[in-house]
């Protein structure tokens, strides 16, 4: 999403109420959302339940926990709230209380009074920095996504072009259920990690003809758990989408699939999504221990399992709409 294209969330926290209200006035009037709090312990607790802003006006002077120690609080923490940029407000103009604020973690600094447009135009540069950065760790992440997954397919020999195919077969799905194309696109770049894991599997096994020994087929199913372990240790949101997915995406709707046994709503949409995506591509494909089967066959056993291995509303959604999945294997063959 463009600069210009998204609505902003910031978080003003100020123990005056005049100051909430002309605050939350000024920003509301130029488009943002704003979240307020009356003290720095009320702003930790909404940081850590589901207030995620992108950038927090803190005041300094407030009872029990200053703005400096909230700050503090913040850029100390293991979690996404320790990214999110803080601008201080504050009466405060020595040369100490500014320099304590930017030790505390604050990018900025603003002495109170101020005039609207001192106020928008330090939000709106700073909002701009994060965005870009954001977007640069996002390009990296998705960088890394497809370098893996190539480098798991030259691996696991699959078919040239299976995890492109599940990606577009899976962001399909994501837009269908109702997810936007944003939401979308990480379904698709987590379904493209859906079989790391296999990095860590015999070749033998891997591309064995014919079917696996019990053994091997224990070996095998290693892999969601090896995958989810690699993913898992990642901060960062497409990382760990993907982890979900390497995890989940052999559970079935029934409880009857692995590593864990999950059933129905326990699976994540995401696994949920990958796991029909995942197999309807293998299916349509040849791979060393089966032969390619025809459209024909592999629809009427999707059908059949619907509430078994897969979600039932999925699997509606790709039946009612198997002329747009047709085009993707159509526009990525092997």
């Amino acid at each position: 999403m463009s600069f210009t294209d998204k609505k902003f969330h910031i978080l003003s926290v100020d123990d005056t109420e005049i100051n909430r209200l002309v605050i939350e006035k000024m920003l509301t009037g130029s488009g943002y959302m704003v979240t307020s709090a009356v003290s720095g312990v009320e702003a930790i607790a909404l940081l850590n339940g589901n207030c995620k802003p992108d950038l927090i006006l803190l005041d300094i002077m407030m009872p029990e926990v200053n703005g400096f120690e909230t700050c503090q609080l913040i850029k100390n923490s293991n979690r996404s709230m320790s990214k999110i940029p803080v601008i201080f407000l504050s009466a405060m103009s020595d040369l100490k209380g500014i320099t304590d604020g930017f030790n505390a973690g604050g990018v900025d600094y603003i002495t109170k009074p101020f005039q609207k447009v001192e106020l928008l135009a330090r939000i709106n540069t700073h909002l701009k920095l994060k965005h870009y950065q954001d977007q640069e760790i996002e390009q990296t992440q998705r960088e890394l996504i497809y370098t893996i997954a190539r480098i798991t397919d030259a691996h696991s020999a699959e078919a040239g072009n299976h995890i492109k195919r599940v990606s577009e077969y899976a962001k399909l799905l994501a837009l269908l259920v109702g997810y936007d194309k944003e939401k979308a696109e990480i379904f698709k770049l987590a379904a493209a990690m859906h079989d790391v894991g296999k990095i860590g599997i015999p070749h033998s096994i891997l591309n064995k003809p014919g079917q696996l020994s019990p053994d091997e087929l224990i070996v095998m199913r290693k892999h969601p758990n090896i995958g989810h372990n690699i993913l898992s240790q990642s901060s960062g949101s497409l990382l760990r989408a993907a982890a979900i997915v390497a995890h989940q995406h052999h559970e079935r709707y029934d409880g009857s699939g692995y590593p864990r046994g999950l059933k129905g709503k326990e699976i994540h949409i995401l696994g949920r999504i990958a796991a029909l995506a995942d197999v309807f591509d293998a299916l349509d494909t040849k791979r060393p221990y089966k032969q390619r089967w025809t459209l024909h066959e592999t629809i009427v056993f999707i059908q059949n399992e619907s509430g078994k291995h897969f979600d039932p509303h999925l699997v509606n959604l790709l039946i009612q709409n198997f002329g747009y999945f047709r085009k993707i294997r159509d526009k990525f063959p092997d």
